[in-house]
């Protein structure tokens, strides 16, 4: 009998301990103030829609910018990548990477195999209905090497046709051109390319 009435005074006892942790006065204290200020701490959340993650498949070609008109370096390939884009404070631009994989030469025979990494800045304009789905604009801004047997260094402006699938995805057509520095050509070049893409995440 003894044993029982212990464990019910205890009980009384830890629930009343309990109360005057969570509560006091009405101010969140003990238990109660760790578990809002968890919940408030900068960098605790990460939010997936500030996030866009996707693949690219573009097709460059790469003109060696040259006084004779049938004297020139080219270049013709391809890189497909992996990107990663994270919103700014600006809600419309968001801040991107990218890391793949390159391919090709000047003969168009894709012997020189090499890797892309890119960094820069993409414009996202407000999506609008098109039909039955939604289309969506960007302009983009990209800094891009591709190192294989001849490094390039490219900077590069993008615009995307962008298409939305079901609020959570886009299917991209790139179009784009630049400057390019090639390490072995005697002059920069010019370049012009298309592609397509898939992205997943971060649509306003």
């Amino acid at each position: 009998m003894n044993y029982k009435a212990f464990i019910v005074f205890f009980l009384v006892s830890l629930s009343s301990h309990a109360q005057t942790l969570v509560r006091k006065d009405g101010v969140a204290t003990g238990t109660d103030a760790q578990v809002k200020d968890l919940s408030t701490t900068n960098g605790l959340y990460i939010g997936l829609e500030d996030w866009r993650f996707g693949v690219q498949i573009p097709i460059l070609v790469l003109q060696e910018i040259s006084d004779d008109p049938y004297v020139y370096e080219s270049y013709l390939g391809m890189a497909p990548h992996l990107t990663i884009e994270r919103l700014s404070s600006i809600p419309a631009i968001k801040w991107k990477g990218a890391l793949g994989m390159s391919s090709g030469d000047e003969l168009g025979e894709f012997s020189q195999n090499g890797a892309y990494a890119a960094a820069g800045v993409r414009l996202d304009f407000n999506p609008v209905d098109f039909f039955f789905y939604e289309q969506s604009r960007s302009i983009e801004l990209m800094a891009e090497t591709i190192l294989d047997v001849d490094p390039k260094y490219m900077f590069t402006l993008n615009f995307y046709q962008s298409i939305l699938l079901f609020d959570a995805a886009t299917f991209d057509f790139v179009l784009g051109g630049g400057y390019v520095n090639v390490s072995s050509w005697e002059a920069p070049a010019l370049q012009i390319r298309v592609g397509i893409g898939v992205g997943l995440g971060g649509i306003n």
